[in-house]
């Protein structure tokens, strides 16, 4: 079976049945010590009050002029506060946290354990057979399992759950596909969900993604990033947007990103290309940052040997 071939039959599987991937670094920090829910409600732009044990709450972690620094879900625990960041992002959240926590007796740790997420139309049903309490999962919070800790995010930019522990033999068991990660991005850039190294940088202001809705509380008191975030709300709008792309010309390989994109007709960029994968049945497709008076379907954009058109989400 080709590559092509390979990644089309997941991406079916993954539209009617669920998927597993596995996750060597499954993204885990454990926030603990008097005090530590305190100092997280000053910095998290989430408001914490009332996360009891094993809910959970989308969260970013801004600079004091609102441009991202870090996402993650947080959950509620007995002693402890667990974050749920991107795979492989543990270390960087813990290390961020630390500086605002040194002058207490608190700490972050990453967690290095290993994990799977399961994903795909069917996921809950393949979630149900490892998870004590698959409802608490389809809600977005957290349950301790069978022998697993379940989340009920992936922080990959699609519906599903996170497994740290043992749950690999039950989400085969109970029909779980072995998926690559190239499906699930694919998943993410269809439905224009922004990924931290991609979209989310140091540059990007959380308004400009349109993660800003679930990720930020605008009842809450100050946090850092505050006043730009209550600023942006109130007077204006971000330059900004978050727009899906389809490649109608050019080469099919991975092209270097970012990608500075132009209009028809002019020589600076308005754009930048932050994400993009190859469909088997419909070709180039990504993710923009776009001026917002460009972020208009049908709107084309280009590099040197590329051409792209703006286009509505989902992509497909």
């Amino acid at each position: 079976m080709s590559a092509a071939d390979r990644l089309a039959s997941e991406l079916t599987a993954l539209d009617s049945g669920a998927g597993v991937l596995a996750l060597p670094d499954a993204g885990v920090v454990r926030v603990s010590g008097p005090g530590h829910r305190d100092v997280l409600q000053r910095v998290l732009s989430q408001d914490l009050d009332g996360l009891d044990p094993g809910r959970g709450r989308l969260a970013l972690l801004l600079t004091p002029k609102g441009q991202f620094r870090a996402v993650m879900a947080v959950f509620g625990g007995a002693g402890e506060t667990q974050l749920l960041a991107p795979p492989g992002r543990a270390a960087e959240v813990a290390g961020a946290l630390s500086k605002f926590l040194m002058l207490s007796r608190c700490t972050a740790q990453a967690d290095a354990s290993a994990g799977v997420a399961v994903v795909g139309a069917a996921w809950l049903d393949a979630a149900a057979a490892g998870a004590a309490d698959p409802a608490a999962v389809a809600g977005g919070d957290a349950d301790s399992g069978r022998e697993a800790l379940w989340f009920g995010r992936t922080m990959l930019g699609v519906a599903g759950a996170t497994a740290v522990g043992p749950a690999w033999g039950a989400l085969h068991a109970a029909g779980g596909r072995e998926v690559s990660r190239e499906a699930i991005e694919l998943l993410r850039i269809r439905h224009g969900v922004p990924a931290w190294g991609n979209e989310l940088t140091g540059t990007t202001l959380p308004p400009e993604v349109g993660i800003e809705g679930e990720a930020i509380s605008s009842t809450k008191g100050c946090y850092v990033g505050q006043e730009t975030m209550a600023r942006m709300a109130t007077y204006g709008h971000p330059t900004r947007s978050l727009a899906g792309l389809r490649q109608v010309g050019g080469p099919l390989e991975p092209p270097e990103l970012p990608l500075p994109l132009t209009a028809a007709g002019e020589d600076r960029p308005r754009a930048s290309l932050t994400s993009w994968g190859l469909h088997p049945q419909h070709g180039g497709v990504g993710l923009a940052l776009v001026r917002r008076e460009l972020a208009v379907p049908g709107t084309h954009l280009a590099s040197p040997g590329r051409v792209f058109e703006v286009a509505s989400f989902p992509l497909w």
